[in-house]
């Protein structure tokens, strides 16, 4: 047995959502941190062209011998180089550190001892060499701001890939979230309207196929349920009102064979004319595929056919006038009420003219006027039959009018 796994609509488009949310958030931390980089990077940029300003200051300050102030020019360019090797994360900044920008650094450092040994300590009495040595010392000044910049550029770069990343990433999660929400949001909406509105137009064997395993999973189990409850109940009432007009025509048939039947006896100039009217009209309400009409003598010995529908010549010649109990047909003791006899039970050594004509059913019905048997109606079917019992009254019913109609 498979059982399927419900996946709700709510982890699906979670599912869907979270892998770009993850990269989105990758890319926005990333992001974050290039901007970093790029502050610390852009405050050393400052700090070390700072340190070139104070190398022309200190150059000045040698060149016109203020001795008092070299001390305190001096503590601030070891700050300068200082922060620049140790970084500040406060500020922030830091030096973007690779190979290149180290041996700039280095070359600047011991430039700065070289200078400071040469011109700081102990300035000499002659000054000729210093603006070539201020002047080299700032060009170290000068490399390193350069290594610092080239960094920093590539950093720019990458932060502008970002971005565009993270654009990226916005527009294709936004395409797949509405990809998603049409393929399990909308799409089963449709269906679902699709289906009611077939159902509103008349066509109850609307369904919904299951697709997924969610919600609208279940919708459509629950919908198609509730098409079948209301298509069996469309069933049922529809047999039940095909029964009660079948009833109603039914009766309305019968209604109208007693009319019928009541106008010819009162109508009917001749008792052939009776005996024929009355056949076409038992032929035609019960929907035999045979009748006759029999009547007995005083003593109920014989019994002479006044008229017959839907048998064959032979059949008719041969039983115009029969004995009593010389076959199912014409028994005067027999029960009042219709009988329905098999034919193939029959004897074979009574006549066999209704199983020559290939009936498998006879019904007798006596014609009876106050206990009085007057003559009978036979029925003949070529299947197997059993009356009703609004048939039977019906019979009942027209062999009494019959009865009455004849002895007046």
């Amino acid at each position: 047995m498979n059982v399927r796994k419900f996946r709700g609509l709510g982890a699906k488009l979670a599912l869907s959502a979270a892998p770009f949310a993850l990269l989105a958030l990758l890319s926005v931390m990333l992001t974050l941190w290039v901007s970093w980089q790029l502050d610390g990077g852009a405050a050393a940029v400052n700090e070390a062209g700072r340190m070139r300003m104070q190398t022309y200051r200190l150059s000045l300050m040698v060149s016109r011998h203020e001795q008092d102030a070299l001390p305190g020019a001096v503590e601030a360019f070891e700050r300068s180089i200082a922060l620049l090797r140790n970084g500040d994360p406060e500020r922030p900044l830091f030096v973007p550190w690779d190979d290149a920008v180290r041996e700039r650094f280095a070359r600047v450092e011991s430039g700065w001892q070289q200078y400071r040994k040469t011109w700081l300590d102990a300035p000499p009495v002659q000054r000729r060499s210093l603006s070539a040595d201020t002047a080299a010392f700032s060009a170290d000044i000068d490399a390193l701001v350069s290594g610092i910049e080239a960094h920093m550029s590539r950093w720019t770069a990458l932060l502008h890939l970002l971005q565009l990343a993270t654009i990226a990433i916005a527009v294709l999660g936004a395409s797949v979230l509405l990809y998603v929400g049409y393929l399990f949001i909308l799409e089963p909406v449709g269906h679902l309207k699709q289906a009611i509105e077939r159902i509103q137009s008349g066509d109850l064997g609307a369904r919904v196929e299951r697709a997924t395993d969610d919600e609208f999973g279940t919708l459509a189990d629950g919908f198609n349920g509730m098409a079948d409850q209301i298509q069996a109940m469309y069933r049922n009432l529809e047999a039940k009102v095909n029964a009660k007009t079948a009833e109603l025509q039914e009766k309305q048939e019968r209604l109208e064979a007693l009319y019928e039947v009541t106008s010819l006896i009162a109508t009917a100039r001749s008792l052939d004319e009776l005996a024929q009217g009355f056949v076409g009209y038992v032929a035609h309400a019960l929907h035999v595929d045979g009748v006759s009409l029999r009547w007995s003598d005083e003593s109920n010995q014989r019994y002479l056919m006044l008229a017959s529908q839907g048998l064959p010549a032979y059949m008719t010649e041969g039983e115009r006038c029969l004995k009593a109990n010389e076959c199912h047909c014409g028994i005067p003791d027999a029960s009042p009420n219709a009988r329905i006899i098999p034919i193939r039970s029959m004897t074979p050594g009574g006549l066999q003219y209704c199983a020559e004509a290939g009936f498998e059913t006879l019904v007798s019905v006596p014609v009876r006027l106050k206990e009085r048997v007057m003559g009978e109606v036979d029925l003949f079917f070529h299947a197997e039959i059993d009356l009703s019992p609004s048939a039977r009254s019906l019979l009942e019913a027209l062999t009494t009018h019959l009865a009455s109609g004849m002895e007046n």
